[in-house]
């Protein structure tokens, strides 16, 4: 395979970000491009958020006292209305009780008087008289002072009633304050939404214009390679590409979070070339052992064709972006992201595609196998 690598200036392609790649990727928001300009957008949106994030806790705050001061209005709603049936109850009492009383004035006095004739009748005695006259008194006495405790009730409670209505229209008054305040914090609140709406619109703006500057710098950059590579014995023919096997990337998942252990190739740790001929070991392919034989065997895949990647197909680098320096190999997932065993201390995981081609512009292409 080795005889029909292009030799070009893949240092310059090195540089290529495809734009292809979805946003859906595990690490679309290390992918996305950046700049000065955008940094400091993001940062004032970053700060505008965190004074929403305050105002609507303030909000918060003011919703509970409206809501406290409304369940107490509700409260002596309640109270006057239940007051208003007691003081029903005490109206019909003191009219029962005056009424009682009138029919016994009636029928122990006449003409203002108790009858001491109509008592004499029927008694046996005089201390029987005696005892008749004081009984008529004493109930007398009783029904007074039974009108009068009613009324002194009845007394009370519209008092009560009236202390009540005050209340209520304090609380009233309260409630209408505390919902002004509210709805001032609401307004802040949509105007610096509408601010912070305006701000991630020039986010947007930002990252679509930086985007497509880089989609233009590696548009040229692949005219270069594709230019340099005509000029060369090797010409890349699409195809007669084959259809990868994407059935290794869930193999190597599995072993996401096992420890780089340099010339380790096996569950218990990996290094770069290890991980990737353990995995393709799985499924019946064996492959040379090293990430530099590994390069030059399978399907090559030039540098700048980022939109041919398939999952499964394996990504090198190369010390300065030197395709006969290779070093390092990951397995390729999708969406511009890649399985690899980084280096001592590290773990197997994810890493972006794109991040490493911008950073260390030393991406040399892909095999397929």
């Amino acid at each position: 395979m080795s005889s029909l690598l292009p030799r070009c200036p893949v240092r310059a392609v090195a540089h290529l970000v495809t734009a292809t790649l979805l946003l859906s990727s595990p690490l679309s928001a290390r992918a996305e491009p950046t700049n000065a300009a955008i940094q400091a957008k993001q940062a004032e949106a970053a700060q505008i958020q965190s004074q929403l994030d305050e105002m609507n806790a303030d909000l918060e705050e003011q919703v509970e006292e409206y809501n406290a001061v409304t369940e107490a209005l509700d409260a002596t709603r309640l109270k006057i209305t239940e007051t208003e049936a007691e003081l029903a109850a005490a109206e019909l009492e003191l009219a029962g009780s005056r009424e009682v009383l009138a029919r016994r004035v009636n029928g122990m006095y006449r003409r203002g008087a108790i009858d001491p004739v109509g008592v004499l009748l029927g008694t046996a005695s005089f201390q029987d008289f005696l005892n008749r006259m004081d009984l008529l008194r004493r109930i007398s006495r009783r029904d007074a002072e039974a009108v009068a405790a009613v009324r002194q009730a009845k007394a009370r409670i519209e008092a009560a009633e009236k202390a009540l209505e005050s209340r209520e229209a304090e609380l009233v008054v309260l409630r209408e304050n505390e919902k002004v305040k509210k709805e001032a914090i609401e307004r802040k609140i949509a105007e610096r939404e509408k601010y912070l709406a305006a701000v991630n619109a020039d986010v947007k703006r930002l990252i679509d214009e930086e985007r497509k500057r880089q989609e233009a710098a590696a548009a040229e950059a692949a005219r270069r390679a594709a230019a340099s590579a005509r000029g060369g014995t090797y010409v890349f023919d699409p195809s007669k590409l084959r259809g990868g096997h994407p059935e290794v990337v869930a193999i190597a998942q599995q072993y996401l979070g096992v420890p780089y252990v340099w010339g380790g190739a096996s569950p218990s740790g990996f290094d770069c070339s290890g991980l990737m001929w353990y995995c393709y070991r799985q499924i019946g392919i064996a492959l040379p052992r090293t990430s530099r034989s590994q390069f030059r065997a399978g399907q090559h895949i030039p540098p700048d064709r980022l939109d041919l990647l398939l999952p499964g197909d394996l990504v090198f680098f190369g010390r300065n972006g030197n395709p006969d320096r290779v070093h390092h190999v990951g397995m390729y997932v999708t969406n511009g992201t890649f399985i690899h065993a980084p280096n001592t201390g590290d773990v197997v995981k994810f890493a972006s595609l794109t991040d490493r081609i911008a950073s260390k512009h030393d991406y040399v292409g892909a095999s397929r196998f």
